[in-house]
C-alpha cells in the first residue's frame, strides 16, 4: 500500500472533522468533493496570494460550517472557473471576483484588502440583522460599493433599496434544493411538519401553541437544540407530537411523512426547508417573510399568513391545507442548485 502524503493525511483529517461536527453538509456531496479536488490541485494551505482565481468565496466564522457555506459549495459545484474558499477577513487572494457569503463580511474586507476594489464583488444578503456591530450608514455605504447585492427574496431587495442601496446594484435569487434528493410523494399520511433548529426568532411559542391546539393532527419537528426550550418537556409529552434530531441526509424520508409543512418564523431569509418540503409535494403554510411570498400563491399551492397572525389563524390554514389538490412540486422544481449557480454567474460577466 503506497504511503499517504502529508497533504493527503491532512485532507482525510479535515473530512473526518467536518463530517463529525457538521453532519448536515453530507448531502452536498458533489460540491464537497469538488472542493477537495480544488484543494488538492492548488496544494496551497494557507492560500498562496500569488495565484490568480476567477472567484473567491469569502466565508468567515459567522458562516463556516453553516448553511451559508453549504450554499457557496453548491454554487461552486456548477462554476467552471478556478475558485477557492477563504476563511479570513484579511489577505484575500487575488481574484477576478469575490462572493461574500454574508453581507456583514463586506465592510471589514473592503477596509483590509484595498486590492479587491478593482474586482467584482458579489454579496449574499439573507435577512436584516441588528446584532452585527455595524452601523446602518456604514453597511449601506459598503453595499453601494458592491458590484451586486443578491438577496434571497424580493421583499428584502425592496427593503435595501428603500434604505438607500442603489437599485441598480440590488437583485434577488430564490433559494434552491436538490430535486434528485427531495422526491415527491402522495399526500396521504396526515402529518404536519416543522423543520428548524431552536432559535427564538423561529417562534417556538407559536409552534408549541399550534401543536397544543390541534390534537386531531399529528406533528413532527425536525431540528436540533430544542432541549433548550423551556417548554420542551411539556411539548415532548404531547401525544400527537414527535421530535426528530436526524442527520440531514435523512430529511427526505421525514418530508415524505408530511402532508403539510409549517414555516412560522417572523424573520427568515429563506427558509431553505420550505423549498425542500415543497419539492417533496408538501403543502406549505408559511409566514410572509423570506421567499415564502415569492413561492406561494395563497390558496393555490399553499397558504400565507401575516407574521403577527395568531396561532388560531394558522391552525385554520393548516386544516385548509389538507384540502389542496395542487401538485406543489411542479411549482418549485425549477429551483435547483444548478439554476441558482447559473443565476449568480450571470453577475460575473
Amino acid at each position: 500500500m503506497p504511503a499517504i502524503s502529508t497533504i493527503q493525511l491532512q485532507l482525510l483529517q479535515n473530512v473526518k472533522r467536518i463530517l463529525t461536527r457538521h453532519a448536515y453538509i453530507i448531502p452536498y456531496t458533489r460540491s464537497y468533493i469538488k472542493f477537495l479536488m480544488s484543494q488538492w490541485q492548488n496544494k496551497s494551505s494557507p492560500i498562496d496570494n500569488s495565484e490568480q482565481y476567477d472567484l473567491v468565496f469569502v466565508v468567515l466564522d459567522l458562516a463556516k460550517g453553516w448553511i451559508l457555506e453549504a450554499i457557496c459549495r453548491e454554487i461552486a459545484t456548477y462554476f467552471p472557473g478556478k475558485y477557492c474558499f477563504h476563511y479570513s477577513e484579511s489577505s484575500l487572494p487575488s481574484s477576478q471576483a469575490y462572493f461574500f457569503a454574508h453581507y456583514s463580511f463586506l465592510p471589514i474586507c473592503l477596509k483590509l484588502n484595498p486590492s479587491i476594489w478593482g474586482s467584482k464583488r458579489l454579496v449574499w444578503h439573507t435577512h436584516p440583522r441588528s446584532d452585527l456591530g455595524i452601523s446602518d450608514d456604514e453597511l449601506i455605504y459598503a453595499l453601494n460599493k458592491a458590484s451586486k447585492v443578491i438577496c434571497m427574496c424580493s421583499q428584502f431587495a425592496r427593503l435595501l433599496i428603500s434604505q438607500g442601496v442603489n437599485s441598480q446594484k440590488v437583485t434577488y435569487v430564490l433559494g434552491a434544493a436538490d430535486p434528485e434528493i427531495f422526491q415527491p410523494h402522495q399526500r396521504e399520511n396526515g402529518t404536519v411538519g416543522f423543520c428548524t433548529a431552536f432559535y427564538y426568532r423561529k417562534e417556538p411559542e407559536r409552534i408549541f401553541n399550534i401543536i397544543k391546539m390541534m390534537p386531531h393532527r399529528k406533528f413532527i419537528l425536525l431540528g436540533k437544540g430544542w432541549e433548550d426550550y423551556q417548554k420542551f418537556p411539556e411539548m415532548k409529552a404531547f401525544p400527537n407530537f414527535s421530535y426528530l434530531e436526524a442527520p440531514y441526509s435523512d430529511y427526505p424520508k421525514y418530508y415524505a411523512l408530511m402532508d403539510v409543512f409549517v414555516s412560522p418564523a417572523k424573520l427568515e431569509g429563506g427558509p431553505i426547508p420550505l423549498v425542500e418540503a415543497m419539492m417533496c409535494n408538501v403543502v406549505p403554510v408559511a409566514s410572509k417573510t423570506g421567499f415564502a411570498p415569492d413561492l406561494i400563491i395563497h390558496g393555490k399551492n399553499g397558504f400565507l399568513f401575516d407574521v403577527d397572525s395568531s396561532a388560531e389563524e394558522i391552525c385554520q390554514l393548516i386544516d385548509k391545507a389538507f384540502e389542496v389538490k395542487t401538485d406543489v412540486r411542479k411549482t418549485v422544481e425549477h429551483l435547483n442548485w444548478n439554476y441558482l449557480s447559473l443565476e449568480i454567474q450571470k453577475f460575473l460577466k
